[in-house]
């Protein structure tokens, strides 16, 4: 390969794991959302919550206030004073009893307005740190629209930049940037077996469609891309990113390897393809180069998983 194809295969490897990260970065941010969506709505639970238990102290404080006043304006200072202002056996006796029920009325409505408080404080101090969580979630999130606002830009740089070069290849060149055929000869598909087998029978009816940035089919496709759509045929989510790819699912060892199993490239792990038996593996390379088929150790494979 000549120096500018080796200097061009650089920028789009580039520029491909730079979009990955982009994919990460958007599930990151997804995440980052629903966190803020769920702490503002803590915030206002808190809140509601705090509100009522003020309302719920204030009632109290005013049922006590109210028994004072009643107690005052009874002129009630006491059993002796009750004795003293009986006008007979009978009546000392209401008078005392009025004094008892006067008294405990009182203490518990003191007792309930007491916890009332505490609780109103409790809650309003616990509506303060949900409401500080939701503006900490809030901020992390701005922060990463922002971050993904610039990288975006970056990536619409360097795939632009790959895209003049690769457009203004001559036939030759474009013929060694394709590398060779989409199938190679001899190639026979495995048999369907199982739900992987079934997305890779689904990969391959792909092959020779055209690389694009971002896309996740049913026409064009990037490396995760045509991942998450060859499985999603067959009824089974993937993560978005090739660097969630590479840790979800379950690890295997190459000696395990079977079809529709991922193999992840790059110690980023910024590439992915499908295993498609015969050594060989099924992905979207770069731009400019169809999906197609080669040696399955034709880039450094960070490791292989299996969904």
């Amino acid at each position: 390969m000549s120096e500018d194809l080796a200097e061009l295969a650089r920028l789009s490897e580039e520029a491909g794991a730079l979009g990955e990260q982009l994919h990460l970065a958007r599930g990151e941010l997804d995440r980052a959302n629903g966190e803020r969506v769920r702490l503002e709505r803590a915030a206002g639970v808190a809140a509601g919550r705090s509100a009522l238990a003020d309302g719920t102290a204030r009632r109290d404080q005013s049922i006590v206030d109210h028994l004072a006043t009643m107690r005052y304006r009874g002129g009630d200072t006491g059993a002796t004073r009750a004795a003293v202002l009986a006008e007979s056996p009978r009546d000392l006796v209401d008078r005392l009893d009025t004094l008892r029920r006067l008294s405990g009325a009182t203490t518990s409505a003191l007792d309930a307005s007491r916890a009332a408080s505490r609780d109103a404080v409790q809650l309003r101090e616990e509506a303060a740190r949900s409401a500080a969580e939701a503006r900490d979630a809030a901020r992390v999130a701005q922060e990463r629209t922002d971050a993904l606002a610039r990288r975006t830009e970056e990536m619409r740089v360097r795939m632009d930049e790959v895209r003049r070069r690769v457009d203004a290849l001559s036939d030759a060149q474009r013929d060694l940037w394709i590398g060779g055929p989409v199938v190679p000869e001899g190639y026979v598909a495995p048999p369907v077996d199982d739900v992987n087998s079934a997305a890779l029978r689904v990969a391959l009816s792909r092959l020779g469609a055209p690389y694009s940035w971002g896309a996740t089919g049913p026409s064009e496709f990037d490396c995760s891309g045509l991942m998450v759509w060859s499985y999603a045929q067959e009824g089974k989510a993937l993560p978005r990113a090739s660097q969630a790819q590479a840790v979800a699912g379950a690890p295997v060892a190459m000696n395990d390897i079977r079809p529709g199993d991922l193999v992840i490239y790059f110690p980023g792990a910024t590439h992915v393809g499908m295993y498609a038996g015969d050594g060989l593996v099924l992905h979207a390379p770069t731009y400019g180069v169809p999906v197609r088929l080669e040696q399955v150790d034709a880039m450094p494979i960070h490791g292989i998983r299996r969904y």
